[in-house]
């Protein structure tokens, strides 16, 4: 009778699909993010755009009939385009950078992570809190007009559907900035004064030659001047600026998806060097 040590066999290691990849690093980041300044920074967004917004509906309601151009109120002033900037600086910043400087970038990019993967992940949480900023307070600011009487089903139905298109077109843009910004650098506090000084630069940039040569068009190179102008289109508000905004919507759109275009070619640069 021979002895012999029991032989194991171990079973194939079962892999989760893409998705579930995808979901697992997006749902990191979005809890990693869920920090006192993004919090703040979305809780002033919504404090701000749905009080000014209800507030001007309502004293429209007692000198005349609210229009859509009066919901544009909560939008229109440079508070929301600023707050979008923090939130966008404290959601998306460190997104990439943190996780180059790390070393953790190497091993989301371990097989089977795929590159598009780990970029749609971040796209994903970063687009998720900037999405939570640009388009619900102003979904919030209709409900509650809506709910007090001082806007129509129709109406209300028209405002919820230009606060969608200009918050999405802003969430584009902003999601984009945020992501090829942080793929430059391996410090968030880097990629985040990128952000606000180059917002920033461009618009006063923009005003200036505009002032000087009176071509108006320079101004498409302000992404905030292109988001007042969709905002002015979408909510039919009467010769509020000289840009259109169709091709202002472009402009934000286009931007956003090649500085995306422009992380992802930054990551795959990053990635041959580490090899």
């Amino acid at each position: 009778m021979t002895i012999s040590a029991p032989r194991y066999a171990v079973g194939p290691t079962p892999r989760s699909g893409r998705g579930s990849r995808i979901l697992a690093i997006a749902a990191r980041e979005l809890v990693h993010r869920a920090e006192w300044g993004t919090l703040l920074a979305v809780a002033l967004t919504y404090l701000v755009v749905a009080l000014v917004t209800v507030v001007y509906v309502w004293i429209d309601s007692f000198v005349g009939s609210p229009t859509l151009a009066t919901f544009d109120s909560g939008i229109a002033s440079p508070a929301w385009p600023l707050l979008l900037l923090v939130v966008t600086t404290a959601a998306g910043a460190g997104s990439i950078a943190e996780d180059v400087g790390n070393r953790s970038f190497t091993l989301y990019r371990s097989r089977p992570i795929h590159l598009v993967d780990y970029l749609t992940a971040k796209t994903i949480a970063c687009g998720g809190w900037l999405l939570l900023a640009a388009v619900g307070p102003g979904l919030l600011a209709v409900a509650l007009t809506a709910a007090l009487g001082y806007a129509g089903p129709l109406l209300a139905l028209q405002a919820a559907g230009a606060f969608a298109a200009t918050g999405i077109l802003a969430a584009v843009f902003f999601t984009g900035l945020a992501l090829a910004l942080s793929s430059l650098t391996d410090r968030a506090l880097y990629a985040g004064v990128a952000i606000f000084g180059l917002v920033l630069s461009l618009y006063i940039g923009a005003a200036v030659v505009v002032g000087i040569t009176g071509n108006t068009s320079v101004a498409y190179a302000s992404p905030l001047d292109d988001l007042h102008a969709v905002a002015v289109g979408v909510f039919a508000v009467p010769g509020a600026t000289a840009l259109g905004s169709g091709p202002s919507a472009a402009v934000l759109g286009g931007s956003g998806v090649a500085l995306w275009a422009f992380a992802a070619w930054r990551l795959d640069r990053l990635e041959v060097i580490a090899e």
